[in-house]
């Protein structure tokens, strides 16, 4: 997994489900570490640190499909982002996904 896959993942993926569940902005960080590892359960992940890009392409359009399909909820896809996710730090990142 890429810097720029894991700043998608946390910041974007995990947090747009967080958002489609209604949870409080001030729990997101609590309920995406739950849904991380609800995920790694899920696709049999130990660490996705340790997913090659192509791996973590395939589980990312996996959940983004499952969530299209069965929900009506689109998950944007990191090149939907109008922030560069290559140039700001993961702390930055979060700071205004949080706001």
């Amino acid at each position: 997994m890429s810097p720029k896959q894991h700043k998608y993942w946390r910041g974007i993926l995990l947090y747009s489900i967080c958002e489609f569940l209604e949870v409080d902005k001030q729990d997101y960080d609590k309920a995406s570490r739950r849904l991380h590892n609800a995920f790694k359960t899920m696709f049999e992940v130990r660490s996705f640190k340790d997913l090659s890009s192509k791996e973590f392409e395939k589980i990312a359009g996996t959940v983004r499909m499952l969530f299209a399909r069965e929900f009506q909820w689109i998950i944007p896809d990191a090149s939907d982002e109008g922030i560069n996710l290559q140039e700001i730090s993961m702390s930055d990142f979060l700071k205004i996904k949080m706001q």
